[in-house]
């Protein structure tokens, strides 16, 4: 009986440049990524990738990508190095990397495995850049990913 790796590669065999590809995938979705959203009226470009690096630098993974929504009010860090199973731990280095006061971390049940959420508003207001609130979400891409589809 032919194994389920067998099953998914067919009759052909994957080069090695392909299955390396196929690796770096398979890790990148179960890697550790932490999402920052900035809420800001109007719009601030540039703030949610400004914190984002923050964030990397002072969580230690100064290599992640970090990839910016089109509108720039979100940023997206990882895969990282950090365990994925310690969303929650990672989440709350980033709230410390920040600053500020937060509110407990929350953890949200998905369909598949826990994202687990945070968010601080700005200070009597919004700060002077605009940003009245901050969200920061940690899971594993896959389940981050789920997450926002199940929540748009």
């Amino acid at each position: 009986m032919e194994s389920d790796d067998e099953d998914l590669v067919g009759e052909g065999s994957l080069t090695a440049e392909e299955e390396a590809e196929l690796v770096d995938l398979i890790q990148d979705l179960i890697g550790l990524m932490l999402s920052v959203r900035i809420e800001a009226e109007p719009p601030v470009p540039g703030v949610a990738e400004r914190l984002a690096r923050q964030i990397r630098m002072g969580i230690g993974e100064p290599d992640c990508r970090i990839q910016v929504s089109d509108d720039g009010a979100d940023a997206v860090l990882g895969p990282m190095r950090l365990d994925a199973d310690d969303s929650a731990g990672a989440l709350r280095s980033a709230m410390i990397t920040l600053g500020g006061s937060w509110g407990d971390v929350v953890n949200i049940t998905t369909s598949t495995d826990p994202v687990h959420y945070a968010n601080r508003a700005a200070v009597d207001g919004p700060d002077e850049a605009g940003v009245a609130r901050i969200h920061l979400w940690a899971a594993n891409a896959w389940d981050l990913a789920r997450y926002i589809e199940e929540h748009s």
